[in-house]
């Protein structure tokens, strides 16, 4: 080896090691290719490549590209396969190194050449339209990849048939211009030919000729990038697949709503309660029979709620069960009660109250009200599985509400994440995202119509009717038809019924009304509440509704 090849030798390998990382970036030197390919029928490119440098070398590494890019969402992949170096007709070592967007060939070249590379490509025809109609396009970069600069380039590529249009542009990967020369396509000279240089580094050259569509074979494997863009792309078969999923899944729920979940429809409407004459200008109120304010409330919503509770509370008082007693209050202090039971009346409690009786005010025992949260802490859940239990008993539902819910729940919670889990697989691998949206959002309309299944019986329904005009007939209904001298016992036993359905705040202002003289005390005027001595009955809107209040509010706070 001569001592001026020595020298650039060495210079090549300092820069390399202070300025590159990476070997197949530039080298010192310059070369001559020269590229001929073969198309296949089958759409297989091969392609021949000599290289003849002016300076010895060592080692050479070329990177191909295995991926290209169309646009931001699209890309061609490669297959580069039968990879084969020789110099001077003698094999050379060779190591490939394959990642998913290139293939890395390092050849040891031990002089100047001529470096032979050769290698098949799978994936550069693709079909396009002519003119004449389809054509397959065959595109790839010849020259590509290399780390040394290029005096001179020329190749040839050769195929089945005649070629339809030729291009070839050259520069920098991503900034490439026209090729110096081009020529081919004519039965002169039929095969693809084009001639460039100087090229630096680096640069590549690509070829793009076009042939019949019956001549060759589209090989093209194209590829997406996954991008919101591209998972949300809207298009008239995304828009009408989600628009379809949509109807699709509304009409499912709107299916299984009405056969599960809608209310069964009455028989034939009658009164849950009246004003009942008993004299000139005087009614009573009555209500069917077994009708409690807790049923009203859980009837109404299906669900039992801290107001139905405190509704049956102040009806077990009323009904003569307990003694409510608001105790003295201290200056600037709070209101307070205390509950306790009394001589039982003839009268058949349901198990819900008998419960909730036992709870609140054990035998011989009094409850303050302010420490009623801790007494029904362990006791509420069993009151209210009472009440639920009950209204499915008396016919009202065909199944508990609360097990209905929470087993429609369930099944909802699961339809969502199977819609969760097809909307992650639709946004990762399709276009279909907003398919995706909608399916998630029929599997939360799914939760949420879990609470709409509780399904009331053809009874539940009527009674139901029947709540609703009893509401409008405590909001109406004058209240100064109360038999004279029994205002306060007759008024007393629709309370619990307000409490639930609304109206209390007139009937308790009759109540006051009532009272024949305004100037003397009234502390034990009522026989299911009772009041501290200087207590007027003018005073018992203000304490029923604090006490409603305060025993809801325990109610909540459990």
């Amino acid at each position: 080896m001569s001592r001026r090849a020595r020298c650039w030798m060495l210079i090549a390998a300092v820069a390399t090691m202070l300025w590159w990382p990476s070997a197949a970036l530039a080298q010192d030197g310059e070369a001559a290719a020269e590229v001929a390919g073969v198309v296949a029928a089958d759409g297989t490119l091969r392609v021949t490549q000599t290289l003849t440098f002016d300076a010895p070398l060592d080692e050479l590494t070329q990177v191909l590209a295995l991926t290209r890019s169309i646009d931001s969402s699209h890309f061609h992949r490669y297959r580069i396969s039968n990879i084969s170096a020789t110099v001077a007709g003698e094999a050379v070592d060779l190591a490939t190194t394959t990642t998913a967007t290139q293939v890395e060939i390092r050849m040891a070249v031990d002089g100047a050449g001529p470096l032979i590379l050769a290698y098949d490509v799978h994936g550069a025809t693709r079909t396009e339209q002519g003119q004449d109609g389809a054509l397959t396009m065959l595109q790839w970069p010849l020259i590509q990849g290399l780390p040394v600069a290029l005096s001179q380039v020329a190749g040839v590529v050769e195929g089945p048939a005649l070629p339809d249009m030729i291009g070839c542009e050259a520069g920098p990967r991503g900034s490439v211009g026209r090729c110096a020369a081009l020529g081919g396509g004519t039965f002169a000279q039929p095969d693809a030919a084009f001639q460039d240089g100087p090229r630096d580094a680096g640069d590549e050259v690509v070829l793009s000729v076009a042939y019949p569509a019956d001549e060759v074979a589209a090989t093209a494997d194209l590829q997406e990038r996954w991008s919101l863009d591209r998972a949300f792309t809207v298009s008239w078969p995304t828009v009408l697949a989600a628009l379809g999923a949509a109807l699709l899944g509304g009409a499912l729920l709107l299916l299984l709503h009405r056969r599960a979940g809608r209310d069964l429809a009455p028989s034939a409407a009658h009164a849950i309660g009246s004003f009942a004459p008993v004299g000139p200008g005087e009614s009573v109120f009555r209500v069917a029979e077994g009708v409690r304010p807790g049923h009203v409330g859980t009837v109404a919503d299906e669900r039992v709620d801290p107001i139905d509770v405190t509704a049956t509370l102040v009806d077990l008082a009323v009904r003569g069960h307990l003694l409510i007693t608001e105790l003295p209050r201290p200056s600037h202090g709070l209101l307070d009660w205390t509950i306790e039971r009394t001589e039982a009346p003839v009268d058949e409690l349901a198990r819900f109250e008998q419960e909730l009786l036992d709870a609140v005010a054990p035998v011989g025992e009094r409850t303050l009200v302010s420490r009623l949260s801790g007494r029904l802490a362990d006791r509420i859940v069993g009151i209210q599985d009472a009440l639920y239990d009950d209204v499915v008993a008396r016919g009202w539902f065909e199944q508990r509400p609360d097990s209905t819910r929470s087993s429609w729940r369930t099944r909802g919670y699961v339809v969502l994440g199977l819609a969760f889990l097809a909307a992650v697989v639709l946004v990762a691998f399709t276009t279909l995202g907003l398919m995706a949206l909608v399916l998630v959002s029929v599997g939360a309309a799914v939760v949420w119509v879990a609470d709409r299944m509780p399904r009331r019986t053809a009874a539940g329904t009527a009674l139901l009717d029947g709540l609703g005009a009893l509401s409008a007939l405590l909001a109406t209904h004058t209240t100064a038809e109360m038999p004279r001298g029994r205002e306060l016992q007759e008024i007393s036993r629709l309370l619990g019924y307000t409490v639930v359905l609304g109206g209390k705040e007139r009937w308790l202002e009759a109540m006051v009304a009532a009272d024949d003289d305004d100037t003397v005390p009234d502390p034990a005027v009522l026989s299911w509440y009772h009041a501290p001595g200087t207590w007027h009955l003018q005073d018992l809107p203000a304490s029923m509704t604090q006490f409603i209040h305060t025993v809801q509010g325990a109610l909540y706070s459990r």
